[in-house]
């Protein structure tokens, strides 16, 4: 079950996209509850042992306390360890990323943040694809709900308007780029 809340503070034949230097996640890693495990901004919103949390996107240690959390894309962070009788516990675990670079958000003083990044050995065929597509998108300056949109037409409906311009992109045609960026909606066909 995904829980919709923002967080505080998705063949590709073109080589250059299929192997992108960039390992970083986009939506695709997630992790798994070894125990319930209670969202840190709503303790009533609990992953249960053995569910996963789909889409992760950041791993976060708060300066002061030194917890440490992985949150979603449109989710909520979870703590990585609880305590359970006076002793600290392994609660969640990434499945098929790792934690990657630190950086900094200057809007955020009380935690200090890391990516997470891709295992490609730990990730399908398909998964790969897409990821390296929505990051070579959200590179180019697509927000990330577009960015996700624009690579799903580009993978499962080849023929679309949508696709054929993402395609104009991803040959550095900057015009298309530009409308990609500039009209969003341009990639919500019905």
């Amino acid at each position: 079950m995904i829980r919709w809340k923002v967080c505080a503070g998705v063949a590709i034949t073109i080589s250059s996209i299929l192997f992108a230097g960039s390992s970083h996640a986009a939506d695709v890693c997630e992790a798994v509850a070894l125990r319930d495990v209670p969202a840190m901004e709503d303790p009533t919103s609990i992953l249960s042992q053995g569910e996963h949390d789909p889409a992760v996107t950041q791993y976060r240690v708060n300066k002061k306390t030194g917890v440490t959390s992985f949150c979603s894309h449109g989710g909520y962070c979870y703590p990585t360890h609880l305590t359970v009788k006076g002793h600290k516990v392994e609660a969640l675990r990434l499945t098929n990323c790792k934690i990657g670079k630190r950086y900094d958000d200057k809007n955020d003083p009380d935690e200090i943040m890391y990516d997470v990044d891709v295992y490609r050995s730990k990730n399908s065929a398909d998964t790969l694809r897409y990821d390296d597509l929505d990051n070579k998108l959200l590179g180019m300056g697509l927000c990330s709900a577009c960015a996700s949109n624009a690579a799903d037409y580009y993978l499962h409906k080849p023929i679309s308007r949508c696709a054929q311009l993402v395609n104009q992109a991803i040959e550095g045609n900057p015009i298309a780029t530009k409308r990609l960026v500039d009209f969003p909606g341009y990639c919500s066909e019905h």
